[in-house]
């Protein structure tokens, strides 16, 4: 169970996921070795999951609508994980949303590209975000 201080770890490795324990430790008011044991939890837990880079450099963020043939959205799904680290199974009369983070109109579209080349889908819709 998270209590205030995992939730003020959480927020402090939203901002920065580079913070420093003892930095954490000392906002917070816990100990070094504290703030890493929680950590740790929070990561068996499945709480934190990754620690990642949020580029600026991207470009080009999309997200892409896939619709499949009926009884292979998982198979899709599974797949779709390969291409991004980001994808939803969803409901309506899409299967799947895929968030497509690239560098350049050209490298979302081989993205696209290489959702359509998947046996089982069926069409698909891209979305880029404007802001």
């Amino acid at each position: 169970m998270m209590d205030e201080k995992d939730a003020k770890i959480i927020e402090i490795l939203r901002a920065n996921a580079r913070t420093k324990n003892t930095d954490i430790a000392r906002s917070i008011g816990l100990t070094e070795g504290a703030v890493r044991a929680r950590i740790a939890a929070l990561k068996k837990s499945g709480v934190i999951k990754r620690f990642t880079i949020e580029a600026d450099s991207v470009g080009v963020e999309g997200i892409v609508l896939v619709s499949t043939e009926a009884g292979k959205t998982k198979d899709i799904v599974s797949r779709l994980k390969e291409i991004s680290d980001t994808v939803y199974e969803t409901s309506g009369e899409y299967d799947a949303a895929v968030l497509i983070r690239s560098a350049s109109v050209d490298g979302l579209n081989s993205a696209v590209d290489r959702i359509r080349e998947l046996p089982g889908v069926v069409k698909t819709s891209t979305l880029i975000r404007l802001a």
